[in-house]
């Protein structure tokens, strides 16, 4: 009895994870208006215990020297399914088994890229990839960020599709046609039985053929009645709404309805952002794969390109929307929309930064403002005992020069060391 009461002591010994200190010049905690200098924390198994203090002798340390630490980036708006090329050939020409298999090579792209939480807004049309993808890497069979999956985009009739085909062609779909209160209702009950996390809808549209060529542009497709109908259903189901739209008017409407956060808002006006704001309502610019969009105009490879000029005022338009969020209280998190690029999300935050946002403003937004839009905040986005230690570092002072964060050093993700340079 004797021997087996310590065998089980030493097992239980055996079982206690290693305690790991991190040092660091510099600290972001991603809430902070400043850095902490001479940063330790102390990882124990997947989550921080503490901050600060003595490194006890003998310890395990890992020394990042004249380094910045910070907690892992969220990515709030991605297609982890999608890859660099034309999307038309992606969606007609890839089976969903290989995009699968492709996606696991962008979680890990993305996850050593710094990016440890990404809401994934769409598989485009690669069946459940993500929320398979999502449970994959909870598991640990693959590695990857942690994921809030959306599976779809709920959409009226014909507001999302693949673009250039006539409207005889039969396409695979890549969103879920829903229209009517009654209908929403049913379509959001779906998805969350399905296993999605949050729920996006698209408030307004500019699918058609003479709108990709520069015509009249996007306009809202969804009543009233109905928006209010999907964020009532999705709120009450315990899941957050994602709502893409282009234009000031769609967005009000959004703002009516109560969503959690507007995707792109072209042009929304400064009323709209105040109005967001006092509603507690999240902006998720995406700026950079609009600024890509302008540089390629080919790069989606669906239906009439639109011209570089056409796509270069709408950059400026995106541009001058943003700096009008600037100008309000309004929350902004950090949501990059990329698949041309998978790894450089980073990029996003230097787009911001040259829009006019403060640095230090773009780090929060890609730490503890992601975290509490994705629900996520009470594991990871900041710092702090008890959260996971999802943890980066960056050569330098990312909250003087952000580009920095391009070029990660050191990642880890709920303890685990994936990158070390």
């Amino acid at each position: 009895m004797k021997r087996l009461l310590l065998l089980l002591l030493f097992i239980a010994a055996s079982a206690h994870a290693e305690t790991v200190y991190i040092k660091a010049a510099r600290m972001f905690d991603g809430r902070s208006e400043t850095l902490v200098r001479d940063a330790v924390i102390a990882v124990e198994g997947t989550k921080i215990v503490s901050i600060g203090g003595t490194i006890p002798p003998g310890a395990r340390v890992i020394d990042l020297g004249d380094a910045t630490v910070m907690p892992g980036l969220i990515d709030a708006h991605t297609h982890i399914a999608l890859h660099p090329g034309n999307y038309n050939n992606q969606v007609l020409g890839e089976t969903t088994e290989y995009r699968a298999i492709l996606s696991t090579v962008n979680a890990r792209q993305t996850l050593e890229a710094g990016i440890t939480t990404i809401r994934d807004l769409g598989n485009e049309g690669s069946g459940f990839t993500d929320v398979a993808l999502r449970d994959a890497i909870a598991r640990g069979f693959v590695p990857g960020p942690r994921i809030v999956a959306a599976i779809h985009p709920l959409v009226t009739t014909g507001a999302y599709r693949l673009g250039g085909f006539a409207p005889t062609t039969n396409t695979p779909a890549i969103s879920a046609e829903a229209n009517g209160p009654d209908a929403m209702r049913a379509a959001v009950r779906q998805l969350i039985n399905d296993g999605a996390d949050v729920i996006k809808v698209y408030l307004d549209s500019g699918r058609h053929p003479q709108h990709a060529a520069g015509g009249s542009g996007a306009r809202p497709t969804y009543s009233q009645e109905e928006i209010d109908a999907l964020v009532a259903e999705a709120h009450a189901a315990g899941a957050k709404v994602a709502a893409h739209c282009s234009t000031d008017a769609a967005a009000k409407m959004g703002v009516i309805a109560g969503v959690d956060s507007l995707e792109h808002g072209l042009t929304i006006s400064e009323e709209t952002f105040r109005a967001m704001a006092a509603k507690g309502i999240v902006y998720v610019p995406t700026l950079l794969v609009f600024e890509m969009w302008a540089e390629d105009p080919d790069l989606f490879g669906e239906g009439p390109s639109p011209s570089k000029e056409y796509l270069q005022k709408t950059v400026r338009e995106h541009t001058a929307s943003f700096q009008r969020a600037l100008k309000t209280p309004v929350k902004i998190a950090f949501g990059t929309d990329t698949f041309a690029k998978t790894g450089t999300n980073a990029q996003e935050l230097d787009s911001m930064v040259r829009a006019g946002m403060r640095p230090i403003d773009a780090l929060r937004a890609a730490t503890s403002v992601s975290a509490t839009l994705l629900g996520v905040d009470d594991v990871t986005g900041t710092i702090e005992p008890g959260k996971a230690a999802d943890i980066i570092a960056v050569a330098g002072d990312p909250s003087h020069d952000v580009k920095t964060l391009q070029h990660p050093t050191f990642v880890m993700k709920e303890g685990k060391v994936y990158v070390r340079q």
